[in-house]
């Protein structure tokens, strides 16, 4: 499918929801590293290990639903990035902390 094609809306919804799915679980993945890697013995294994799990499934998954088709890879992208507003909410309403209630309260 070039850009001068008709785009059939149906057939983004898809790739739309792959990238939902896989932004909340790559944010989701990233929030549970930075918990648990603050107070490991090891860090940087933490740390190393989940970027390239987290990098690695994201990259697969996004030359899986793009296909060479643009339209397929934007609407990924676009569900990515709302999968990673989706858990940056969820996360903040879970548990904030006193910092973050503060810092909240004051964000425009």
């Amino acid at each position: 499918m070039t850009l001068t094609e008709n785009v059939n809306l149906t057939s983004l919804i898809f790739p739309f929801l792959i990238g939902a799915v896989l932004g909340c679980c790559f944010f989701y993945a990233l929030w549970f590293t930075v918990k648990k890697g603050i107070n490991a013995t090891h860090p940087a294994l933490w740390f190393l290990g989940s970027i390239l799990v987290r990098m690695g499934t994201a990259i697969t998954v996004f030359y899986w639903v793009g296909n060479n088709d643009i339209w397929h890879l934007t609407a990924c992208l676009v569900g990515f990035v709302i999968g990673r507003i989706l858990v940056t909410k969820v996360i903040n309403k879970a548990n904030p902390t006193d910092a973050e209630k503060g810092a909240l309260h004051h964000a425009p």
